[in-house]
């Protein structure tokens, strides 16, 4: 506690090494649940019937498609936010962006196109 101030502060070794403690399990939890979406994004990547949604729609291909689609959303995105490390807070919100994903094909191509 040889840093000035810690004392006067009122902080104790025991104090400081709880908080690196809390930090370092937070940390673990963190890198888990990077690794638990990025082995999910993958597997959905490795199926043959993904192709269509591992990149970015080409809006120079596709002019009218940010027309239809407020919010685009592909694999690769998902991919790079995961990497990032601090857009999805649980599994829950990278479902999200797959039901998206699948939703914006249904809403430009059509429910029963395939």
């Amino acid at each position: 506690l040889a840093i000035p101030g810690v004392v006067e502060a009122g902080w104790t070794v025991s104090d400081l090494l709880s908080i690196t403690r809390g930090t370092k399990d937070a940390d673990q939890k963190k890198h888990q649940l990077k690794g638990e979406l990025m082995s999910l994004v993958n597997k959905v990547s490795d199926q043959q019937f993904s192709w269509c949604f591992r990149d970015p729609v080409n809006t120079e291909e596709v002019k009218d498609y940010l027309e239809v689609i407020d919010d685009p959303i592909d694999l690769r995105t998902m991919e790079k936010r995961i990497r990032k490390g601090d857009w999805y807070k649980n599994k829950h919100m990278l479902y999200s962006d797959m039901m998206k994903m699948v939703n914006n094909c249904k809403m430009y191509n059509g429910e029963g196109s395939t």
